[in-house]
């Protein structure tokens, strides 16, 4: 387990800061709250991350602020200044070591920050001091994802993702500082952070296919896809919301700026698609901006226009239930479905009503809770991996792995909730480093009668780390686990019972269908 044990107190020299991190009982090394960017804030709001200002010898020993969300409130540790890093590293490694780096990318349907502030001293430790591990924070909501026409021409559109990217290059330009090899360097997200992943891999810049050499999807996160000439609506709305509107583009962003977090929060939240009734989960979300996206990235998968990089892509059985309502009957399916996906057709309520119908109960749940929750699920984070995984296969990359995450929990259980979204994460860094209150936090199973799974999936994703395959340092109670390319097939993971299953047709029906639903957001 990690320890907090310090022992001395390491310094790491960067071009713009020395960093005093703390040295752990564990033998490993621990950098947290550095500073990766400037500060997004006043004039740099909706900017691209600018370079951090220079400083001199900064304690890098707690966690600094998150970045935040959408409906959140200014509170200690939460706040717009938050482009921070955190690294592990062992003790002992050195310039030469040239260690593989994990990058780790949180989810929070680029809406919050679900993840922030794991503890990665476990997982480095595990590998045999053989890794660094590196996570961040990114800007969310309306501060990452603001998007229209005066946004674009008075700053800059998907700016979540473009600190990803400087947390990228940040990577490429230090971690050698701390042992890591620029050249190995495995991307891993959860939920949107899978998501980001996937755009990582469809961004055209040359200089992006550089930056990681492999990576890993957990429930990969493919929501509405709108085009940014399709946005102009949210942008004015937000304008008048803050008392902005002007009589220039340039005006209203001056004066967008000029608004503090607290008043900003009171406008960023979520409100109706044009011609929906209700307001989507996720409000804010990347644009097809003609630049770090070029098109519909699902569209790019299957044109093979994406970097090809070994995998690892997989879900949870239950993906939806955290986000669908109660639907009690199989109109409620369709309205849910037809506010987050607007351009949804009435053929299209017609196949989800018949892919869809009611199901076996889930008490305590309204009787078509199942059925809401498979068809947000597989439209919304299963499907897509599956899409992935066969524009993969058929473009003859690099190997992809998939697994099927079908773990039984007594609380999940009496909810009627399965395997639930996000349910690994506490296997993957160990269930000690992953909790979060009012967020993320690792299941109480994985103390105990699932406990036996931790290390199944932690050694399997630090195997990856480490070789870009998840077998060689697989623990001894996991099975070879074969890649997708061979066989369509994916890992079950069941207390007990892993194997390699297949796909079954109707699952690969089900995602064709939503393979081809329009997710732009323009009139129906």
């Amino acid at each position: 387990m990690a320890s907090n044990c310090t022992l001395k107190e390491p310094r790491i020299e960067l071009d713009y800061a020395t960093y005093v991190g703390t040295s752990l009982s564990n033998g490993v090394d621990q950098f947290l709250g550095m500073r990766y960017a400037a500060a997004p804030v006043g004039d740099l709001r909706w900017r691209a991350p600018a370079p951090p200002e220079q400083q001199g010898i900064e304690l890098a020993q707690e966690f600094n602020n998150f970045c935040i969300g959408t409906g959140e409130k200014e509170a200690p540790g939460v706040g717009e200044d938050c482009l921070y890093v955190n690294v592990w590293k062992p003790t002992d490694a050195t310039p030469k070591s040239k260690l593989p780096v994990w990058v780790f990318i949180q989810g929070g349907g680029y809406n919050q920050n679900w993840s922030p502030n794991y503890n990665g001293s476990e997982v480095v430790e595990t590998s045999g001091h053989n890794i660094i591990q590196v996570n961040f924070n990114y800007r969310v909501g309306v501060y990452g994802f603001f998007a229209g026409k005066a946004v674009e021409e008075n700053g800059d559109l998907n700016n979540g993702l473009r600190d990803q990217l400087a947390l990228l290059h940040w990577v490429q330009n230090n971690i050698s500082k701390f042992g890591g090899d620029p050249k190995h360097v495995v991307i891993h997200g959860s939920s949107a952070g899978a998501g980001s992943v996937a755009l990582h891999l469809i961004s055209p810049r040359p200089a992006t296919a550089t930056l990681f050499a492999g990576g890993i999807m957990e429930s990969v996160f493919v929501p509405q896809q709108p085009r940014k000439t399709e946005l102009e609506w949210q942008y004015h709305r937000f304008v008048e919301q803050l008392g902005c509107a002007g009589d220039s583009a340039e005006e209203e962003m001056v004066c967008l700026r000029g608004r503090d977090t607290n008043a900003t929060q009171e406008a960023n939240v979520p409100s109706p698609f044009p011609e929906s009734i209700g307001a989507p989960f996720w409000y804010w979300v990347p644009v097809i901006d003609g630049d770090l996206i070029p098109d519909e990235p699902l569209e790019l998968f299957a044109r093979g226009e994406f970097t090809k990089v070994p995998m690892i892509i997989g879900n949870n059985q239950n993906e939806g239930v955290f986000f669908v309502p109660q639907a009690s009957t199989a109109q409620d399916v369709i309205n849910f479905m037809d506010d987050n996906y607007p351009r949804l057709t009435g053929d299209d309520n017609t196949k989800i009503a018949e892919y869809y119908p009611l199901m076996d109960p889930a008490p305590p749940n309204a009787p078509y809770f199942p059925s809401v929750e498979q068809a947000y699920g597989e439209s919304t984070l299963i499907c897509p991996a599956i899409s992935i995984l066969e524009a993969i296969r058929n473009a003859d990359a690099e190997p992809a792995w998939s697994y099927r995450n079908h773990i039984y929990d007594d609380f999940y259980a009496s909810l009627g909730f399965g395997t639930p979204h996000g349910y690994e994460e506490g296997a993957i860094f160990g269930p000690n480093n992953t909790n979060n209150p009012g967020r993320y936090t690792s299941p109480e199973s994985f103390y105990t009668y699932n406990a036996p799974l931790v290390p199944v999936f932690m050694d399997y994703w630090i195997s990856f780390v480490r070789t870009l395959s998840p077998n060689p340092y697989r623990s001894d109670e996991a099975p070879k686990w074969h890649p997708w390319n061979e066989s369509r097939s994916k890992l079950l993971i069941e207390l007990d019972n892993l194997h390699m299953e297949a796909v079954g047709e109707s699952q690969f029906e089900r995602c064709e269908f939503w393979e081809g639903i329009d997710r732009s957001l323009g009139s129906k």
